[in-house]
């Protein structure tokens, strides 16, 4: 009897002893964060933008729309992407005009084209006329692991 119960024990002890390296070894080779998730490998890249239009040094006119014309790209998913406007050097701050706006791009996708007309150009700022002269245009295109590209260029804004 006693001979039974040390092999039964023996037994137990060793389902024991595979079920504790079956969890040693899922345990390992899991990557996992500090939130528990299991982690990808991290996209680094940052995303592409191609600019078609405007072209640097471009000039617009006051109270007209500027065209955007651009591809953008990443090799992972495109998040975001943003357009600034501001007077390169400053001349009267209450007619200075100024534009910022970021635009969604819809999950999942690695390239995007953007055409658009949506940019206005406004006449006055503050009742006073938009200041004429050179302004900066900042393009910025963020993916979805929060890499950025940022490209910007000069714009010369006339009536």
């Amino acid at each position: 009897m006693l001979q039974t119960v040390k092999c039964a024990t023996m037994k137990i002890m060793h389902s024991l002893i595979n079920v504790s390296e079956i969890l040693v070894l899922l345990l390992f080779s899991c990557s996992r964060g500090s939130n528990g998730i299991e982690e990808t490998a991290s996209d680094t890249s940052k995303p592409m933008i191609n600019i078609v239009d405007p072209i640097n040094n471009k000039t617009v006119i006051l109270g007209s729309k500027l065209h955007l014309q651009m591809d953008l790209s990443d090799n992972v998913e495109l998040k975001s992407y943003k357009i600034v406007i501001k007077k390169g050097q400053k001349g009267v701050a209450t007619s200075d005009w100024a534009f910022s706006q970021t635009w969604p791009i819809t999950s999942g996708k690695k390239t995007f084209s953007v055409n658009q007309d949506e940019i206005a150009i406004p006449l006055t700022v503050t009742g006073n006329q938009t200041t004429t002269g050179n302004y900066t245009m900042e393009i910025s295109c963020l993916d979805s692991s929060s890499n950025e590209s940022l490209l910007s260029l000069s714009l010369i804004v006339n009536n």
